[in-house]
């Protein structure tokens, strides 16, 4: 998809379709907010041109893209900061400001590019400005664009500021985006509960990330059913852990011959684990902002150390950061927790983080997705999980610096239970 077949259409601001009531109009962010990056997360989810035979959707782009636009607005009525300003660390300013929104098409069919990307395209997909940049004071919080394929297929791409969601919020907001645009039932009631716990009253500086300034390559690995299952029971043998997950026995064969691959002596993994189910009391799953933090783990690294340490160092890493034994992890005492451990935030954009929700259940009366992915990434070192389309297998963004990827990518290890993955259409 070269930049000649690439075309922007219209560019414009969405605002809610309803002002946001004066007593919200002042938005504080938790204190994880806070202590979270101003980078905008960059996702696209991909939609062919067939459509399931219970749906009866708009018959041409234009319409399509109203009825985007349309449920959008509404979507925003309910998420009222997304559509706000930053206006310093502390606070958002509920303004109805909007959202950026981008159409473009393309002459390329949907088809060619997943299987054939050309270099850089996906990031033509993205709002221009929001890919991999900082959120900033008085900008765009979220920025949109829909791409239409030749073929009739089309591209809903989301950066959203980390300031605001984490993985889940941001599976919230598109499900419900979804619920109203081809409304289904689902209750659409999203819940902000960042003003009622531990914040600060003073911004607090937040570690950057260092963004494009090393050789780094992303590339695609897909775990399927099978081969997932001859992992899981790897690990379990001969005293491994028992009962491993997906994302456990694939979290573990990633970063085992990540290091493998590395030329540093030490290395550290760092998982993030969504905690609102993990507090005392729980916090509602539709709660929005950033309820994840993240465990370390540090595998002794010598020729001897197996698969079923890696799960091992996984599972203990976990229970140390939700403290099960104990059972009482009140959320503002893990707030608490987490501030006193803030020297060592940086570290966390410099390792791993996971990311894994249901997207490809998100159906604006099209159909479901075919294909999700974030953008390619510019932080070394870094593995995403998704589920695959079939829900049993996982797809796995990595990015290596260039020469760990060239050693990672021919592990034999990793060679017999991942591969490339075609995407093939429905």
């Amino acid at each position: 998809m070269a930049g000649r077949q690439f075309q922007i259409i219209s560019r414009e601001i969405i605002k809610p379709s309803s002002p946001t009531p004066l007593d919200l109009r002042t938005y504080k962010l938790s204190l994880l907010d806070q202590l979270t990056t101003h980078i905008y997360i960059p996702i696209i989810l991909f939609y062919s041109n067939e459509v399931a035979a219970d749906h009866n959707p708009p018959s041409n782009f234009t319409d399509r893209s109203l009825r985007i636009k349309g449920s959008l607005s509404k979507t925003l009525a309910r998420y009222y900061p997304f559509a706000g300003r930053l206006k310093n660390d502390i606070l958002i300013d509920c303004n109805d400001e909007g959202v950026d929104f981008v159409e473009a098409k393309t002459k390329s069919k949907l088809s060619e590019f997943l299987n054939k990307p050309e270099s850089g395209a996906l990031d033509l997909l993205f709002s221009d400005g929001f890919l991999w940049n900082d959120s900033c004071k008085d900008t765009s919080l979220l920025g949109i664009q829909v791409t239409f394929f030749a073929c009739g297929g089309m591209a809903i791409s989301l950066s959203i500021s980390h300031k605001i969601a984490d993985g889940c919020t941001i599976s919230t907001f598109l499900s419900d985006w979804a619920a109203i645009s081809y409304p289904s039932g689902k209750e659409v009631s999203p819940e902000f509960i960042a003003t009622s716990i531990l914040h600060l009253d003073v911004p607090f500086v937040v570690p950057g990330i260092e963004l494009g300034k090393r050789d780094c390559i992303t590339k695609r690995f897909v775990f399927d059913a099978p081969k997932i299952a001859k992992l899981k029971a790897m690990a379990a043998y001969s005293g491994g852990p028992q009962n491993p997950t997906r994302v456990e026995v694939v979290t573990a064969l990633l970063y085992k011959c990540a290091v493998a691959a590395s030329r540093a002596k030490n290395s550290l993994l760092i998982q993030l684990v969504n905690m609102r189910a993990r507090v005392v009391p729980p916090l509602p799953s539709i709660s929005v902002g950033n309820f994840s933090w993240y465990f370390t783990t540090s595998p002794k690294r010598d020729s001897e150390t197996k698969l079923q340490d890696y799960v091992r160092g996984l599972r203990d890493g976990i229970a140390q950061l939700c403290d099960k034994n104990v059972n009482n992890l009140k959320v503002n005492d893990w707030l608490l927790a987490v501030l006193a451990s803030t020297e060592d935030v940086k570290v966390l954009f410099d390792d791993l983080d996971i990311y894994r929700y249901p997207l490809y259940q998100v159906d604006f009366g099209w159909g479901k997705p075919v294909w999700l992915r974030m953008a390619d990434g510019v932080v070394k070192n870094t593995f995403v999980l998704f589920d695959d389309r079939k829900g049993d297998g996982i797809e796995a963004l990595v990015t290596l610096e260039e020469e760990d990827m060239a050693i990672f990518q021919s592990d034999e290890e990793l060679v017999a239970f991942a591969s490339s993955g075609h995407i093939s259409l429905p």
